[in-house]
Parts: structure tokens; sequence; C-alpha cells
């Protein structure tokens, strides 16, 4: 997919209350979604194919509203993809993750 129909991608996923709960970018910018339809009321931010600046950009608002790093995949180009999720179904969609043996993302504090 081309990289400058990512975005509307998402939007179109989130129009139909799906959410992409992981989402893959590879060194040859092929992407993969899993999708899932989470409960009413759960917010969440989906951004792939960002550079590290524009993830940590993105990262640092979802902290400041508290909102967790759901899933977060780097590529061999050290493309960043990632999804945060309203910390009240947090839990629920790590649960979702597991089934499909992915573990929730975690970050880690810079020293």
């Amino acid at each position: 997919m081309s990289g400058d129909l990512l975005q509307p991608a998402n939007d179109f996923l989130k129009n139909l209350r799906l959410l992409a709960i992981y989402v893959e970018c590879s060194p040859e910018n092929l992407h993969r979604y899993l999708c899932w339809h989470p409960p009413e009321g759960s917010a969440f931010e989906v951004r792939s194919g960002r550079t590290l600046e524009q993830f940590e950009q993105f990262d640092q608002g979802n902290i400041a509203r508290g909102w967790p790093l759901l899933s977060l995949h780097i590529n061999a180009r050290n493309i960043h993809s990632a999804v945060w999720i309203s910390a009240d179904h947090y839990a629920t969609a790590a649960k979702v993750l597991a089934g499909y043996a992915i573990t929730p993302a975690k970050r880690i504090p810079l020293d």
C-alpha cells in the first residue's frame, strides 16, 4: 500500500468501528493490520509508517492524556507503527492481542 494511503485506510477502519489493534510495516513498505471491534466507549489512536521522531511526538501526546501504548512495530528501516488505547480499555485489548500471541508494548524509560 502506498504510504500516503496509510492514514486514510486507518480512518476508514475507524469509521467502521474497527481498531487496527496491531500494525506491521515491512521494509518493502507492505502493511499488515490486525483488526478488532473495540468495546463501546473506547478511544484509540493508530499511527503507521512514522519516523522515530514522529512516533515520539505521538507517544508524548498520548502519555499526556493517559493513554497506554498498546502495540508497537519497528521495521528494519526504523519505521514505527503504533497503537494507543484509552486506559480503561487497555486490559481488554491486551487480552485480544494475547489471543494472537502478541505481547502488548512496553515503554522503556529513558535514562
